[in-house]
């Protein structure tokens, strides 16, 4: 099957595409015929080793696991005490290496895909729209009127957390960049902030930090007493590589009667089950904003890094799936 390999940390460059024997599955997994991929930060910190937790995780030297973390395709097989899955669902779900033809993942990592949603669009949920669900309601316990900034609001989990907030019936500002506010203000901000040419101020009930150009501590004041601060994973701050930024919350958090947190999303099937129905449900759907082949993977981490992108960055891989980026062009 063909699939992309990576031999050494590094950039994009370090990405090949190759022709590598199927993987075969086992207990509690399926085996999925992948349609498309999505493209977003965890792949790039998995990619780049830039954050030394990487390497304890996944690898000294080299990576351990090929890159891809997300997909929506199609179940080719069901191996034993897999009750909730067979062969023909529509499916997406998290797992490793998943920039190939074929995927094996644990079941319980695996849902089914609502009719709802295409190939294209199933693909960003597992990760950023899971992440977003989880900002949003687990952490941030959002409510409706209150006052929500959100920091990153154009790109994929940003995008995601705009349309959850606009629909609970918060008050959203986003932080964007200016050639980005019409698209966030299509997916429900009520105002924006061009963070390159304008003061990030006002103060707020709450404020999702997905890519802040802020320092903690500038973040920190826009918060209203009471308020809370949720950091989006372990590189929120922009241009930063660490944990310093989520350090920096948790240490000040004991000293403030605001609540600083941040947290790095789970990958439990009932969130996944739950951040489904829900979009389903609300008909959210955020833009497929760019569609890159297999081939052309290196190109869509390229595109998605850049700061350009407005929404999310996919990889077709499957003939449905490049079917759907030629009706989307």
């Amino acid at each position: 099957m063909r699939a992309i390999v990576q031999d050494s940390y590094g950039t994009s460059e370090t990405l090949r595409l190759d022709n590598i024997a199927q993987p075969s599955y086992g207990s509690g997994e399926v085996m999925v015929q992948v349609e498309a991929a999505s493209v977003d930060a965890g792949v790039v910190h998995l990619m780049t080793a830039e954050i030394p937790m990487v390497r304890i995780a996944f690898g000294l030297s080299k990576p351990r696991n090929r890159p891809g973390m997300t997909f929506a395709g199609v179940v080719k097989a069901v191996g034993a005490n897999v009750d909730h899955l067979k062969v023909g669902d529509r499916v997406l779900g998290i797992s490793s290496g998943t920039f190939a033809e074929i995927v094996i993942a644990k079941a319980d990592r695996v849902s089914r895909l609502p009719t709802e949603f295409g190939f294209l669009v199933g693909a960003t949920l597992p990760i950023s729209a899971s992440t977003a669900f989880q900002a949003v309601f687990d952490h941030a316990k959002l409510k409706k009127d209150q006052t929500v900034l959100v920091t990153g609001a154009s790109g994929g989990v940003g995008g995601y957390v705009v349309r959850i907030a606009s629909n609970l019936g918060a008050h959203v500002t986003a932080v964007c960049r200016g050639e980005k506010s019409d698209y966030v203000t299509s997916l429900g901000a009520d105002e924006t902030i061009d963070y390159l040419s304008q003061e990030i101020s006002g103060v707020y009930e709450c404020i999702i930090d997905i890519a802040s150009p802020l320092t903690l501590s500038k973040t920190v004041k826009l918060l209203r007493p009471g308020g809370t601060l949720v950091i989006v994973g372990v590189a929120s701050r922009r241009g930063s590589s660490g944990m310093a930024r989520n350090i920096g919350a948790t240490f000040r958090s004991l000293f403030t009667k605001k609540t600083l947190l941040w947290f790095v999303q789970s990958e439990k099937q009932i969130n996944l089950n739950s951040v489904v129905e829900f979009l389903a449900r609300e008909a959210i759907e955020p833009r497929v904003e760019k569609v890159f082949l297999l081939e052309q993977t290196s190109e869509a981490i390229q595109h998605f890094t850049s700061g350009v992108a407005s929404g999310l960055t996919v990889i077709a891989i499957g003939n449905e799936a490049i079917f759907e980026s030629k009706l989307r062009q």
